[in-house]
């Protein structure tokens, strides 16, 4: 059988012993060459075929390792399969121009994905099965991209007629046109990795960072996180996060990870709240930031948004919970998140005009407690919130009443399982706004209140007579979590069918002074489950 593949693979791009131009990236890793020489062979300079003229992101060659250790017959252990996908990727990888736009495929973050106006053959003949972001976080050489195309027609040979052809059989093929493209949009040798490699890996992520995110659903994380190298490479790394949630529930989580290529980090980390969580995280230019994403959840559904700076010492302000007050009302309990808060820290804070700080306390490096007294005749508005010199832009807002309601996401998808298939859960979260200065609602100016109470129910998205989706889909809680039915089909159903749907999330908000209720709703798609993981295959592995 893998004669007859290669038979196929070599018949459709020739020969491919001679190198092209570039002088491609020799090979370095005595665990590299015992794991893949059997079949790519090295010339005098430590080139292997393919490899070396070949640049991927973690994932990428993650994929790559796996797919060789399932059909090539090769046997790794899996500290074996990391270390060869940690080197592939620090030596053989991306600029982190290159990778920084499509970094979403690493955070697993839902993501609308946009072609140009060239790329309707892209869309048609790749899109079908992959991510975008999939193909354009490589790097090859013309003949390794035509390569790719017999690697395809080897292992799925239908895929010949159902999208390589395209719908002329007269003309070119199509996958060769799409080819041409990407040749020229993702060639091997680009300035960015000329330059990242001159520049070097960079000086690391060892030692002390401020930590700020927001848990949709339960409000913003702050807290210190605490890098220290595991070995001398310079890219293993244990961490310890000591975290303060908006409710002032502390979490200390433990975790380990690798930082790729000196930018790009991935790693798990497990605490009692948050419970475990991977990372994916990206170092900014100068060294200083690293933002991403933490996830849970088959499809990393379950995810924040968090920004990781350097503890350079001083005070750190990440967020005031709740983020907004009242005018005419006092607000008692506002915690003020944040990093190095010392115990004159209190004496400082400021919340601008009308807002007085009627009593503080520090409660820890990393907590302020605060009852604030909002004036009547308080201005409306963003408000900065200041301590030790340092500013929290746009912190607090300031209102004299919620005027309506946002959910997000407005649109979601949700996937049935339980049974066969993992189940993909969604979060909704309900924020308060403002109608703003020019006293008009949904326009620039509006004022984000935070989250509110509000009830959730779903509602039927009508698309045919007695369809009761609402009954079968599945149900939501008081936080906003989405949790969709059983696979498969459902004998209490017409006609046994499943326990997919389109209904309508609903949250409403009824206002304690006036009673008046506020409404809002968002569309959720409850789709069949993914029984087939082409690109995520290797985190069923957990390599």
């Amino acid at each position: 059988m893998r004669a007859a593949i290669a038979i196929a693979v070599l018949s459709l791009v020739g020969p491919t012993g001679a190198a092209e131009a570039q002088d491609g990236i020799p090979v370095k890793s005595p665990l590299v060459e015992a794991a893949c020489g059997s079949c790519h062979a090295s010339d005098d300079a430590g080139r292997m075929s393919r490899i070396s003229w070949q640049r991927k992101s973690a994932e990428g060659w993650q994929i790559t390792v796996i797919r060789m250790m399932r059909t090539g017959n090769i046997s790794l252990s899996p500290e074996e399969a990391r270390d060869v996908v940690r080197y592939l990727t620090d030596h053989h990888g991306l600029a982190p121009e290159e990778e920084r736009p499509y970094f979403y495929l690493a955070e697993q973050r839902p993501h609308q994905e946009a072609f140009a106006e060239d790329e309707d053959l892209i869309q048609e003949t790749c899109s079908r099965c992959h991510l975008t972001a999939r193909f354009r976080t490589q790097r090859r050489t013309a003949e390794e991209w035509d390569l790719l195309k017999g690697m395809h027609v080897g292992y799925f040979p239908t895929i010949e007629g159902q999208t390589f052809r395209g719908e002329n059989p007269e003309e070119r093929w199509a996958v060769d046109r799409v080819l041409d493209q990407l040749k020229e949009k993702y060639p091997f040798e680009t300035p960015e990795w000329r330059t990242y490699r001159a520049k070097g890996p960079g000086p690391g992520i060892a030692g002390r960072w401020f930590f700020r995110g927001s848990q949709p659903g339960s409000g913003p994380i702050g807290g210190i996180v605490e890098f220290r190298p595991d070995d001398g490479s310079g890219g293993n790394y244990g961490y310890e996060a000591n975290l303060i949630h908006g409710d002032g529930t502390g979490e200390r989580r433990l975790g380990a990870g690798v930082l790729y290529g000196g930018f790009s980090f991935r790693g798990r980390s497990q605490g009692d709240s948050l419970e475990q969580r991977r990372a994916a995280l990206m170092l900014s230019d100068d060294g200083q930031t690293l933002t991403g994403r933490l996830f849970s959840g088959r499809f990393g559904e379950t995810g924040l948004d968090v920004t990781l700076t350097r503890a350079a010492g001083g005070v750190q302000i990440g967020a005031a919970w709740p983020p907004a007050g009242q005018t005419g009302t006092t607000a008692t309990g506002v915690r003020i998140l944040g990093a190095g808060f010392a115990e004159d820290a209190v004496s400082s804070l400021d919340f601008g005009a009308g807002v007085t700080v009627q009593d503080a306390r520090r409660v820890s490096e990393m907590e302020l407690l605060v009852d604030l007294r909002i004036d009547a005749d308080a201005p409306l508005g963003y408000r900065d919130v200041s301590a030790g010199g340092i500013r929290l832009v746009d912190g607090f807002a300031v209102h004299d009443g919620v005027d309506y309601i946002r959910v997000t996401p407005e649109m979601a998808l949700s996937r049935v399982g339980g049974a066969v298939a993992p189940k993909q859960f969604v979060q909704f979260e309900v924020s308060g706004w403002h109608r703003g200065p020019d006293g008009e609602t949904l326009t620039d100016d509006d004022l984000a209140l935070g989250p509110v109470d509000v009830t959730w129910t779903t509602e039927e998205y009508f698309i045919r007579d007695e369809d009761a989706d609402t009954r079968f889909v599945g149900n939501i809680d008081e936080r906003g979590l989405f949790t969709p039915g059983l696979d498969g089909p459902n004998p209490e159903r017409e006609l046994m069918a499943d326990n997919m749907g389109d209904v309508w999330v609903v949250a409403e908000h009824e206002d304690p002074e006036t009673g008046e209720t506020l409404r809002d709703r968002a569309r959720l798609v409850v789709s069949p489950p993914v029984f087939l993981y082409w690109d995520l295959f290797p985190q069923r592995t957990g390599q």
